[in-house]
């Protein structure tokens, strides 16, 4: 009677284990991946050609999106200077020799008539002549309208105006991010490209192991230019004369191009691994790291591609597979799933019979 129970309470786990229901699980079988009753997603055999082909494509994609960018960023745009509410204008006078002699002797000279901030309603509050109307002009424009207005009073007749801004607010480049000195860059005429206003902001922080908190190791440039965002690859910019146009913003950043996504038995835990460039399939598995070689199925890795909606299999009983890992291409949130080896599901059934039927078939014993 006694045996009976200690039998019918140690073999109902294995009951339980029929349904599989609440079998813990690291994910599917590769038998179920490669079984088109159970998978509808198309699985393709990966040798060292179709690597290498698809290696070549994302790089061509690559090279095409920045191509593409670097056009658009270095469209002709030739902007003029223009006055604009906030701006600080610098404003100086000169004098025909003879005129207003009391004022500045015999001798032409420019005299300084201070700075000036443009009001919201754009106009500058000048001393002698009062409130002039300048927004939206050009330097040489206000440079004119300020003169006459001079020109009409007594003390500087014939008066020739010369106006610097120092400090554009509408039109200036502001430079922020990963860098040493965020700055503010006044617009110019003469225009100004990305590596002259990163080094006008102190060139960009370089990441130090050795420092706490240190920022990583900068790779990417995002341009706001209208609203819109433009990602530049740090050695582009600085490689390249990309000129900035009036308004631009700059950010300096750490960004991941690829962030390859390691799920399965074959790693101790799921892990996300970031990537500067496109890696191939051999330096995920170099860069992940944590890996879990007792688990896995180590015959066949799986490549998910979201993008493309294809599974890849790169097959690790051949030599061929090894090579294929060199130049099999892992973009931006692909998924590398290593599955489960058969021995591992049988283990975990044994742990589960071992720890639900051995203490009830010891209480039934002292029963």
């Amino acid at each position: 009677m006694l045996f009976r129970k200690i039998l019918s309470i140690s073999t109902l786990p294995l009951f339980l284990l029929g349904g599989c229901a609440f079998m813990p699980s690291t994910g599917p079988h590769a038998s179920l991946i490669l079984d088109k009753n159970t998978n509808s997603i198309p699985v393709e055999e990966v040798n060292e050609d179709i690597a290498s082909q698809l290696w070549n494509e994302a790089i061509a994609r690559q090279e095409e999106e920045l191509s593409n960018v670097l056009d658009d960023l270095k469209k002709p745009n030739i902007t003029a200077i223009t006055i604009a509410p906030g701006d600080t204008l610098d404003l100086s006078l000169w004098v025909a020799s003879g005129q207003s002699d009391i004022v500045l002797g015999n001798v032409p000279q420019a005299r300084n008539m201070g700075r000036y901030t443009v009001s919201h309603l754009g106009t500058v509050d000048l001393p002698y002549v009062g409130q002039v109307y300048v927004k939206n002009l050009t330097l040489h424009n206000a440079e004119k309208v300020i003169a006459e207005r001079y020109s009409r009073t007594q003390i500087f007749p014939q008066a020739e105006a010369a106006i610097h801004i120092e400090e554009n607010k509408a039109q200036n480049v502001v430079v922020m991010g990963a860098v040493n000195a965020p700055t503010v860059i006044n617009w110019s005429e003469g225009g100004i490209d990305i590596s002259e206003a990163i080094a006008r902001a102190g060139g960009f922080k370089v990441f130090d192991p050795s420092k706490q908190g240190s920022d990583l190791g900068v790779n990417n440039v995002v341009i706001i230019r209208h609203g819109k965002s433009f990602n530049v690859p740090m050695k582009t910019a600085l490689s390249q004369d990309i000129p900035l146009q009036s308004g631009d913003r700059l950010v300096l950043q750490h960004t991941p191009i690829v962030r390859a996504l390691c799920l399965g038995a074959g790693w101790k835990s799921p892990t996300m691994v970031p990537f500067d460039e496109t890696p191939s399939l051999a330096d995920v598995l170099a860069g992940a790291g944590d890996m879990s070689p007792n688990a896995a199925q180590g015959r066949s890795i799986f490549v998910f591609k979201h993008a493309l909606r294809m599974i890849y299999r790169i097959n690790f009983d051949k030599t061929e597979g090894m090579k294929a890992a060199q130049t099999f291409p892992i973009n931006d949130k692909d998924l590398v799933y290593i599955p489960p080896a058969r021995s591992v599901t049988l283990q975990q059934a044994v742990n589960i019979i071992m720890s639900v039927g051995y203490p009830a078939a010891m209480g039934a014993a002292i029963k």
